[in-house]
């Protein structure tokens, strides 16, 4: 099957505006990386045959940025003006056109940094037959939490940064969830699904008008820089430094 990514990128990043204010929120550096770079270098790998980027917001800044540290691999990349105030589910359909020669597509956040085999999510998907495939994650809590038996009001432990495997949401106690990790498959026929192309809400809006979708749970680094705090702790914890770090090493050290 021939498969492609959408990168999204064209948002405003307004919860960092401190530092989105004259940079986009993809291209701020960790470890001397652009976060955009994580995620390319990653799909370039992962072996997709267009590399699809919707621009918005300081679109001139990524598509400088992209010719020139991606200029070898130029021919994969699609670079598209959709718009500075463009919703995600608007800047899909602006570049849908460009999906029309592939069966599946991924889409993936520019704000993330993550360690995932993203073949073995498209194999998942293209064995299963899905729709849509979404991803979970088994995260590490970044706050504190109480441990106790149930029926007890006495507190057995309290630990900080452990790693959930799974929660309970309220009305569906009889599920396991899973935090979603903002990348999903889609087949390029779905998107002939949706009839409403404006939705502020895209994830809601769209995963809840298709049928047969597919989860896949992967268990693996993953970080999205969601606020200044994210940012701020990612460039100065030294467990989420030397992840980063080897995920770098990871990358140069396989041929893009």
């Amino acid at each position: 099957m021939k498969n492609a990514a959408i990168v999204l990128c064209g948002g405003l990043g307004s919860r960092i505006y401190e530092i989105t204010k004259k940079t986009p929120k993809s291209l701020i550096r960790v470890e001397k990386k652009p976060i955009i770079w994580f995620v390319v270098s990653e799909l370039l790998n992962s072996k997709f045959e267009k590399i699809i980027l919707p621009l918005g917001y300081r679109g001139n800044q990524i598509r400088n940025y992209i010719k020139k540290e991606f200029k070898n691999h130029l021919n994969r990349i699609l670079l598209v003006e959709t718009g500075r105030n463009t919703e995600i589910i608007e800047r899909i359909y602006k570049v849908k056109k460009f999906l029309n020669n592939f069966d599946n597509f991924l889409l993936v956040n520019s704000d993330t940094i993550f360690d995932f085999n993203l073949k073995n999510f498209m194999s998942f998907h293209e064995k299963n037959k899905f729709n849509i495939s979404l991803s979970g994650i088994k995260m590490r809590t970044s706050w504190g939490s109480i441990i106790k038996k149930k029926n007890s009001v006495s507190a057995y432990k309290f630990i900080k940064n452990e790693r959930i495997e799974s929660y309970k949401l309220k009305g569906f106690s009889k599920y396991e969830s899973f935090r979603n990790t903002g990348i999903s498959i889609f087949k390029v026929k779905v998107l002939d699904m949706i009839k409403k192309k404006n939705s502020l809400d895209f994830e809601s809006y769209f995963f809840n008008k298709i049928d047969n979708i597919g989860s896949f749970i992967f268990d693996g680094f993953w970080y999205p820089i969601e606020t200044y705090k994210d940012f701020y702790n990612l460039k100065n914890e030294k467990s989420l430094k030397k992840k980063v770090i080897t995920i770098i090493k990871k990358i140069n050290a396989k041929k893009l």
